[in-house]
């Protein structure tokens, strides 16, 4: 070993009497760097129009403002994982932490669209690193009831900043200024980097060998860039255009290569020996079935409440807290109860929740208020926080200690990708509910219905409806929110469908490991 002591001679293992060494002040630092990066992930979305304003940005600058953050922690999560199993997950979480406070200043002082669009992937490049290191750092630290109940509160604390992040911003841009979203990182980061100094543990179990994996680094990095950019771009440039096809077609070549480089190298940044596990795989499952459907579908909420119900961004943020406080309070009470259930009872029991949730959401109507979606919100965010900390810890459970960052990298980016994905097909599902809602409606009248319905889906139909004759504003506009409400009613059954097929796939996969009995 190139370490050190085991992590187990200084925080007590599985079995020791010394658990309680760690204390909670890591994962304060643990649980305040997860909030700041996952708030910021939906944060700037409601301080766009200003920064368009300001920097005199067209609509391709803005997608770029949110798709350069997401892209960049994408691709860069399993990376981040394995450095860290390598050189340290302290060290690799101090960088992530001082890198992510750097570029979240050179966002908020940002004079140009393209110094913005930079900051913003060194942002989401720090915030992989971050990320990537939090789960294996909880892994690593807790054990027993006290690691279940830490995942719990991660778990809930992500859950909750998601959605919180446009309420935040809401107040910040009406209250002060659109910097100000990125500004709100800096004190976060310095408080986190003092605690993580202090309390994190020096002493950490690591991966044998120095060789970089560059093969595998180049060629996953490659095939994750290619097919992230097909999912943000497809709906823009065609789902059946050459170049979206070629980018798929790459990604799928360039992974081929990375899993046989990763079969054969010596010391590969992803041990696929991980995937003989069947929990471990159905855990992956799992987490594609959590994030690909409800988080997904919150895109689509936020639309629905702000440009149908015509909601502020404040109080869109009100809204989700039917989800955020039933996620606060089931995720640290499931995860303590975590490790005295089989392992497949809460992730199961979770989806389960989520898909009854959205099945009670569907039956909108035009004169429908949130006050529909509210309940089926609720169950939906209870069934949230049982099943992401149950997620998270089993995600650790299969790799000992030297490869514990590079589970966590493989969870972080099956997560990330699927939301992706969710987000693409939702979005595509949607455009063509309202295409078709709308040429109903529209019937006889000589419209570029397809191009008006894309307006419509992206939130835009007023603005679209604004440069037709007086005569024709309100048909369309009715006609368009008549094609978002028979979309999110479709998108209801579709997302209930990957819930519950998650659920489904978790019975049968999931076991509980051998140290847990």
């Amino acid at each position: 070993m190139t370490a050190q002591r085991p992590v187990s001679d200084v925080f007590g293992g599985r079995t020791g009497d010394h658990r309680e060494e760690a204390g909670w002040w890591p994962l304060v630092a643990i649980v305040t760097a997860v909030s700041m990066l996952m708030m910021s992930a939906t944060i700037v979305t409601v301080a766009l129009p200003d920064i368009q304003r300001d920097l005199k940005a067209n609509l391709t600058d803005l997608q770029w403002v949110v798709n350069s953050f997401t892209l960049a922690m994408a691709v860069f999560q399993l990376t981040a994982g394995s450095l860290g199993d390598r050189v340290g997950r302290r060290r690799m979480f101090l960088i992530g932490v001082a890198a992510f406070g750097l570029a979240s200043l050179a966002c908020a002082v940002s004079t140009t669209p393209e110094m913005l669009i930079w900051s913003r992937a060194v942002q989401g490049l720090a915030g992989a690193v971050m990320f990537a290191t939090t789960l294996a750092l909880v892994a690593q630290i807790y054990h027993g009831q006290m690691r279940g109940l830490a995942f719990g509160v991660r778990g809930a604390a992500a859950g909750v900043a998601v959605a919180l992040g446009p309420l935040l911003g809401g107040a910040l841009v009406a209250g002060i200024d659109w910097r100000w979203v990125f500004y709100i990182n800096i004190p976060f980061a310095a408080v986190t980097l003092v605690i993580a100094w202090v309390k994190l543990p020096r002493h950490e179990e690591l991966r044998k060998g120095k060789s970089l994996d560059a093969g595998g680094l180049l060629t996953l990095t490659a095939s994750l860039m290619l097919l992230m950019v097909a999912l943000l771009r497809g709906e823009d440039w065609g789902w059946s255009s050459d170049r979206v096809i070629a980018m798929f077609a790459g990604a799928a070549v360039f992974m081929a290569v990375f899993l046989i480089i990763e079969w054969v190298h010596r010391e590969p940044m992803l041990d696929l020996s991980l995937f003989r596990s069947r929990s471990f795989s159905g855990t992956q499952l799992a987490t594609v079935a959590t994030h690909g459907s409800f988080f997904a579908l919150l895109l689509y909420l936020s639309l629905y409440f702000q440009n149908q119900l015509g909601y502020s961004a404040f109080k869109t943020g009100l809204c989700f807290l039917a989800v955020n406080i039933p996620i606060l309070l089931s995720g640290p009470a499931a995860g303590a109860f975590m490790d005295r259930l089989p392992a497949w009872v809460l992730p199961t029991l979770g989806l389960v929740l989520v898909g009854t949730g959205l099945v009670v959401m569907h039956g909108l109507t035009l004169d429908s208020s949130w006050t529909h979606l509210a309940p089926g919100m609720v169950i939906a965010g209870f069934g949230l926080g049982m099943a992401l900390p149950a997620i998270g810890s089993l995600s650790m459970e299969v790799a000992d200690g030297p490869r514990l960052g590079m589970a966590a990298g493989v969870n972080n980016t099956v997560s990330q990708t699927a939301m992706a994905m969710g987000i693409a097909v939702y979005g595509a599902i949607l455009g063509r509910q309202v295409t078709d809602t709308m040429s109903d409606d529209l019937a006889g009248r000589h419209l570029p219905i397809h191009d008006i319905a894309g307006a419509a889906s992206a939130g835009q139909i007023k603005a679209v409806a604004a440069h037709l004759p007086a005569a024709l504003r309100k048909p369309v506009i009715d006609a368009a929110q008549h094609g978002i409400v028979n979309g999110l009613n479709l998108l209801f059954f579709v997302v209930a469908a990957v819930a519950f097929v998650g659920a489904v796939l978790a019975v049968l996969l999931i076991r509980t490991p051998e140290h847990r009995g």
